[in-house]
């Protein structure tokens, strides 16, 4: 009876220990955003797919805490000291708001960010090249080049472009900045159509109306949730509508050339399995996707196009790899 006893006792010991051992193993991964919308989903989805191709996979040896604010910046911030609180292993958090948010909180905990168009002017990084800090990440800059060639291509005679933006926002003002600089030897003067809420997104619209040869729509989370809004004024109008990020011709936006969201998720995901086996994040180089992800996806919307007055010329078509009907 004694032996048994104590042999009883030894397994439960050596349970525990096993047990203590694999928690110890388990990482804790904290990701936020501040909207659900669908580049963000798939950034989210490429995250989980890039850890898993370097070893970490949910539920074997990481736990992910994940929040999304629903467009809130304040519940953002309460998300943000709900993960400084916790002291997770690391914080991806996606788009600069969110970023913007986790990084005043802490100078220790390591982040990797996603979908921050210009970390720098975000105050996130002070460079690309071995940033320093606990901060490194991805920016999803657009091929703004690219993109207004298209456009041209589309909408021959092509002058006035139509920017409606989030004046508060860091990486719609730095998308401004670009469209600017890109236009301008293109003969494309920008009219820009601030809307700091998504209230007015309707307003700032209906003000471009008569003004411009098309609309841009840069990766704004402020003026995306209220996309469907934008594309039936344009519709009514026979104004063409131009995304920065190619998700949005899937919700009826004319045509875009943009990247690939589930690739700057993956590549993302790989950077933090660097931070999780161990290297300082300020040691890994930030990165602009459309430089590491060779694939740009062209998309087009046939159906909308038409309703905007508009054919896609032939020549678009024969490089598009994503048509909507």
């Amino acid at each position: 009876m004694k032996k048994i006893t104590k042999f009883a006792l030894i397994g439960v010991a050596v349970g525990l220990a096993f047990s203590t051992a694999n928690a110890a193993e388990m990482k804790k991964v904290a990701i936020s955003t501040i909207v659900e919308v669908p580049a963000l989903t798939d950034t989210k989805k490429g995250i989980l797919e890039g850890l898993a191709e370097k070893g970490f996979v949910v539920g074997k040896n990481i736990e992910v805490d994940y929040q999304n604010a629903n467009g809130n910046m304040p519940t953002q911030q309460q998300i943000a000291k709900k993960f400084i609180g916790a002291n997770p292993d690391i914080i991806i958090p996606i788009t600069t708001p969110t970023s913007q948010a986790m990084v005043a909180g802490t100078k220790t905990i390591p982040i990797v960010f996603a979908t921050v168009t210009d970390p720098i002017k975000a105050q996130l990084i002070s460079r690309y090249e071995k940033p320093g800090g606990n901060v490194t990440g991805v920016s999803d800059a657009a091929p703004i080049g690219p993109q207004l060639d298209m456009f041209q291509e589309i909408v021959p005679g092509l002058k006035k472009l139509g920017f409606i933006y989030n004046p508060g926002l860091d990486n719609a003002l730095a998308t401004l900045g670009w469209v600017k600089e890109q236009g301008a030897p293109r003969g494309i003067t920008v009219v820009e159509s601030p809307a700091p809420t998504t209230n007015e997104v309707i307003l700032a619209t209906k003000k471009l109306i008569g003004e411009v040869d098309a609309i841009y729509i840069p990766n704004d989370t402020t003026i995306v949730a209220a996309l469907e809004a934008i594309i039936k004024i344009a519709q009514d109008v026979d104004m063409p509508v131009f995304t920065g990020e190619t998700g949005g011709v899937t919700r009826g936006a004319a045509a875009s050339v943009g990247l690939d969201y589930v690739e700057v998720g993956r590549v993302t995901g790989r950077m933090a399995a660097e931070v999780l086996a161990g290297k300082n994040p300020g040691d890994i180089d930030a990165v602009i996707a459309y430089k590491v992800v060779d694939k740009f996806i062209v998309a087009v919307n046939l159906g909308s196009a038409k309703k905007m007055g508009m054919t896609i010329p032939k020549s678009v078509m024969d490089r598009a790899t994503q048509i909507i009907e």
